[in-house]
């Protein structure tokens, strides 16, 4: 079977440069006005649908016109704790220079954000989700978080981590992958196309 993963549509911490995290912040104006113009990528039509719970997860999956979605705790966004709400300069000049370092950045699944969740625990409840819907009998569309679509890309690919995000991973495209009967998962389609409301 086959799940798209599609992020959330732009809110105004996004176009600030704050970390979001678990925090429920809401669609921007100009986030609405793009996801209400926007439909799943081609073929998911009638897939079952997903959300993440928090507020932005849930506003683009209504304007895209998915009813009724399965709200799932595990494709929430990454715990950033103590920094939710900041920049990145913003948490270095307040924890140091060297706060990602010591917060376990070059150990990538370990990397912990002060007070918030691992990368591997984002990974792992992630895993369990894929396992759940691989288990269905139809298509799913899920709406999520950056850093779900991320560990889902490191699952998939078996990306390491040691570098930026992937440059072909398109946030604003749909991640569409295809799951084993276990869940494992392979990528289908990079960056489908969300379709234009007709």
């Amino acid at each position: 079977m086959r799940l798209a993963l599609i992020r959330h549509g732009p809110t105004a911490w996004n176009a600030e440069g704050r970390v979001q995290g678990s925090v429920d912040t809401p669609l921007s104006d100009e986030g609405r006005a793009k996801m209400s113009g926007l439909r799943p990528p081609a073929g998911f039509e009638a897939a079952r649908p997903f959300c993440s719970p928090k507020l932005r997860a849930r506003e683009t999956a209504a304007l895209l016109g998915l009813e009724n979605p399965t709200i799932d705790e595990r494709l929430a966004e990454q715990n950033w704790g103590h920094w939710e709400g900041l920049t990145r300069a913003e948490m270095l000049a307040r924890d140091g220079e060297d706060a990602f370092e010591r917060a376990g950045g070059r150990r990538k699944l370990e990397f912990r954000p002060p007070g918030g969740e691992s990368t591997g625990e984002v990974h792992a409840r992630l895993r369990d989700f894929l396992t759940a819907v691989a288990g269905g009998e139809t298509d799913a569309v899920a709406v999520t978080h950056m850093g779900v679509l991320r560990a889902a890309y490191v699952l998939a690919t078996g990306w390491d981590m040691s570098a930026s995000m992937p440059s072909d991973l398109d946030l604003t495209a749909a991640l569409v992958l295809s799951l084993a009967p276990d869940g494992t998962p392979k990528i289908a389609q990079l960056n489908a196309p969300l379709r234009r409301r007709a």
